[in-house]
């Protein structure tokens, strides 16, 4: 046996890339006498395609052996480099390959062939004779795979470094004195394909007007949505790392500002508690909050500014009749420091300032904006106090639900990360019907839409040691509200 060649040369392009340039038209009109000025300004955008490049080029056209066999084999190596050369900011993908269905390198004057069907990998020592297969460190050698089982040798999500251009593979072959001599040649393939190349993550949410902008749907779907590992948030509209989308956005119907962030399942969610004060003499219209089955409803209650007792938020005013109740609480309880002690300040930091305000609590016939009564035993609230466009979640394993967030896309969420990026969520507790906080600092609550059983609504609990989903809360008690968009 005197030689082994190898030799290919392909090519793939899967790839776009985009270059963004922008270009500004001003025109200034000057009237005589000259003491005033119009000015008038357009833009347009210029948009250039540059199509992707890639090719691969070898150190060596044919690897070729000298082998002199001895009965106990003889083992022999030889590498080819593989250079990849590609513009795609996205990387490439190399994959290796016999140039057809068959793996076993042939003789040019017998029907002897030299086999590569070994099932795991082997070393020098180790194969048997009469063999051949590929390494990527020169070490363990597996077998060749044939064309339509190519083997993937390089993956790169980014654009290449020099070192990064080149791939070497080492071809070994071990020979005994039983096989015949002569040349012994087989052709393999090396295949490229250019990666897309990444062009900027738009989060349009900081281009809606307000909460209730009609905007908001298609302004989500068109934001980035991040992996469940990214916990780093952008403030900006175009940017090019893997960070949560996020905005404040102001609420029409009375003027305050709240934080909303795109998560990992796809949705938009409010990133604080709804602190909308109830007042008896004020309607909320359907042109402003999430009501579905009506045009308008004003509560029976306004908020409570001073902590409520037992004889005002009872069992005999807030489940058996219809009566919306709520609680604006005193400035002492209003925030909560890294999510669990309270505070009449809210922690100072940066655009974030504010985020951990408790808002108000809300029993849930007033959280559903008067749909969720008692007599409800089944199914969800259609309306809510949310700002339109926004919905309570479901208190099901569908999307749009906290289970669905957490659980699903998140793959469960430890206590300690509920109170962290890129959730934001607090230990607010609740308003019980006996006249008092319970749980401050300690648990959270949030209501669902969700109905369990007659007196009870599927909220999401968490506390220091469980995280629970679609656990069972008192229509009567007073929990917060955090908003998902429709």
């Amino acid at each position: 046996m005197k030689s082994i060649k190898t030799k290919t040369n392909r090519t793939s392009n899967l790839a776009i890339f985009l270059g963004l340039f922008l270009a500004v038209v001003s025109a200034i009109f000057i009237f005589a006498p000259a003491i005033k000025t119009n000015a008038a300004e357009k833009s347009a955008e210029v948009n250039v395609s540059v199509n992707p490049i890639i090719s691969i080029s070898l150190d060596k056209n044919a690897l070729s052996f000298d082998i002199t066999p001895t009965s106990a084999g003889v083992f022999d190596s030889g590498s080819i480099i593989a250079t990849v050369d590609t513009n795609s900011t996205g990387g490439y993908e190399l994959y290796f390959s016999s140039e057809d269905s068959s793996t076993a390198m042939t003789s040019l004057v017998s029907e002897s062939v030299i086999t590569s069907d070994f099932n795991s990998a082997v070393t020098s020592s180790s194969m048997s004779a009469n063999k051949w297969g590929y390494s990527l460190g020169a070490t363990y050698f597996n077998k060749i795979p044939a064309l339509a089982d190519q083997v993937k040798i390089k993956d790169l999500d980014h654009y290449p470094t020099s070192s990064e251009k080149d791939t070497t593979v080492t071809i070994g072959t071990k020979i005994d004195s039983t096989l015949p001599s002569g040349t012994y040649s087989k052709k393999v393939v090396f295949s490229a394909i250019a990666h897309p190349s990444p062009v900027p993550n738009v989060n349009r949410l900081v281009d809606l007007t307000s909460m209730q902008d009609s905007n908001l749907a298609r302004y989500c779907a068109e934001t980035y949505t991040p992996t469940k590992n990214t916990v780093d948030f952008s403030w900006n509209k175009v940017f090019y790392e893997d960070l949560v989308p996020r905005a404040s956005v102001q609420d029409t119907r009375d003027g305050k500002y709240y934080l909303i962030s795109k998560l990992a399942d796809g949705n938009c969610w409010m990133s604080q508690n709804l602190e909308l004060v109830l007042n008896k003499n004020t309607e909320l219209t359907s042109g402003t909050t999430d009501l579905n089955t009506k045009t308008s409803w004003t509560p029976e209650n306004s908020s409570f500014t001073t902590a409520p007792t037992s004889s005002n938020w009872s069992s005999s005013n807030d489940i058996a009749s219809a009566a919306a109740l709520s609680y604006y609480p005193i400035a002492s309880d209003r925030y909560y420091q890294g999510g669990t002690v309270k505070s009449s300040t809210p922690t100072a930091s940066g655009v974030e300032y504010d985020w951990e305000k408790a808002g108000v609590y809300y029993n849930w016939y007033a959280a559903t904006a008067g749909s969720g009564t008692y007599a409800m035993t089944s199914g969800n609230a259609e309306d809510s106090i949310c700002p339109k466009g926004w919905r309570l979640p479901l208190g099901t394993t569908e999307d749009k639900s906290f289970y669905y967030l957490l659980t699903t896309k998140y793959g469960g969420v430890s206590p300690a990360s509920m109170l962290r990026s890129p959730f934001n969520f607090i230990y607010s507790g609740q308003y019980i019907r006996s006249g008092m906080m319970y749980y401050q600092g300690e648990h959270g609550f949030l209501w669902s839409s969700t109905v369990y059983t007659q007196a009870q609504i599927k909220v999401l609990e968490y506390y220091s040691t469980i995280v629970s989903p679609s656990t069972n809360n008192n229509k009567g008690h007073g929990a917060s509200v955090r908003c998902v968009a429709r």
